[in-house]
């Protein structure tokens, strides 16, 4: 081989590992780990990936600056439990990570991806086929496994700061503790909940998140914020029959893939729907009579009023089927949004993970003042403030109601910023 032809096959497999590289994101043939507990899997990927990967456990828990940290924590909360049984909110403190030690952390991850294969594979055939961090897809695999740590790391302070020391979150008025965190009873359950975990003979945490990540999801428990886990898995239950229709229906005899419904929740415990929800639904209705699409996805969570009993996208179904007569196969449900950024964001999702065609259109029907938000750059301007990218891409407007949009593949990025609908 002349000098020549060897530099053209070397730019041609540099430029195609390149791609390759590139290219590396969510696979939909990818099977997801899984930890026995829903909310864990949808806030906190990562960590259930690691927990299920002995050879990746292993690495982490002999790493001397890991180690060491989990030491140092595990002291602090058993002096905190001693020192701190009438005033709990500095024990909830101590599980909170600090800055520095979230920085600490986050190179030392970097550190190791890039020496060690084995935390590469991992990468490579886990955290990125999963989608669970697709924003961060054009990372290199060290700063990607650093991201995924911050924000994990972010999503349990959340949940410490908001269910343990009652701080507001940003919609406090829906997702806020469920009790009074200056009361005796509340202060005490605090701290029996940390004395279980500390004082537990078996099963003892080992990995260095573990501590806080535990203390965090019963936090979560104890506040019945189970929202994101309610109705789980969808494809195999209220969605079902849907998801098997996905699979013999043909798109191209529509313009459009699905017709996207938002809720309006009720601000009342009385009703189940809202006057404006119900007209949001006829206005659905109406397009899915026009044979635009084949499916409606209907979405709305236990949002509105507080901890609300039902689920907005069950009722709405119950009215298509009762009410319009609609199929039940035509009809996907999205119960988990509690805003309209998430009503596209799960929508998006529920459409890249049952194989709907994403590269045809789908509308998105509200009414009138909802529908002029949604077109705004107004409302793309928020997702990217509270997701940090846009969910689907706006595009044409049909009417007053209704606006074309696309799914996009960032929307299955997780985010545990928001553990009722991460």
């Amino acid at each position: 081989m002349n000098m020549k032809t060897f530099v053209v096959t070397l730019a041609i497999i540099c430029f195609t590992t390149l791609q390759i590289k590139a290219q590396k994101g969510y696979d939909p043939s990818f099977k997801a780990s899984q930890s026995g507990n829903l909310l864990q899997d949808k806030n906190f990927y990562l960590f259930t990936a690691i927990q299920n990967d002995e050879a990746v456990k292993q690495l982490l828990t002999t790493n001397t600056v890991l180690k060491a940290f989990k030491q140092y924590q595990d002291k602090a909360l058993a002096e905190s439990l001693q020192k701190h049984k009438e005033n709990p909110a500095l024990l909830v403190k101590t599980y909170i990570l600090s800055q520095k030690e979230i920085s600490k952390i986050g190179n030392e991850l970097k550190n190791l991806v890039q020496q060690s294969a084995l935390l590469q594979n991992f990468i490579e055939t886990n955290l990125r086929p999963s989608g669970a961090y697709e924003a961060y897809k054009e990372l290199s695999d060290a700063n990607y496994l650093e991201a995924c740590w911050k924000l994990c790391a972010a999503g349990i302070n959340h949940n410490l700061k908001v269910y343990g020391l009652g701080e507001a979150p940003q919609y406090a008025t829906i997702d806020s503790v469920s009790y009074d965190v200056s009361s005796s009873y509340y202060k005490a359950a605090l701290w029996m909940w940390s004395d279980r975990f500390v004082q537990q003979e078996t099963d003892k945490p080992a990995l260095f998140f573990e501590n806080s990540l535990n203390y965090a999801l019963a936090l979560l428990y104890m506040n019945h914020r189970d929202e994101a886990s309610r109705y789980e898995p969808l494809i195999l239950k209220e969605n079902a029959k849907a998801a098997a229709h996905v699979k013999y229906t043909d798109f191209d005899a529509y313009p459009y893939a699905s017709i996207l419904v938002l809720g309006n929740g009720p601000e009342n415990y009385r009703d189940r729907l809202s006057a404006v929800g119900k007209l949001n639904l006829q206005l659905g209705v109406l397009k899915y009579h026009q044979k635009l699409a084949p499916f409606i996805i209907v979405s709305g969570g236990h949002a509105h009023p507080f901890r609300a009993d039902y689920a907005e996208a069950i009722e709405m179904k119950k009215e298509l089927i009762n009410y319009y007569q609609i199929p039940e196969d035509h009809i996907i449900i999205e119960p988990h949004a509690r805003h309209t950024t998430t009503n596209l964001r799960n929508a998006a999702r529920l459409m890249i993970t049952y194989a709907m065609p994403v590269k045809q259109k789908a509308l998105v029907v509200t009414n009138n003042s909802h529908s002029a938000y949604t077109g705004d750059q107004r409302f793309i301007e928020r997702c990217k403030e509270e997701l940090g990218y846009a969910p689907a891409r706006i595009l044409k407007r049909i009417d007053a109601t209704t606006l074309e949009f696309l799914p996009q593949l960032k929307a299955l990025q997780q985010n545990p910023l928001e553990p009722l609908d991460p």
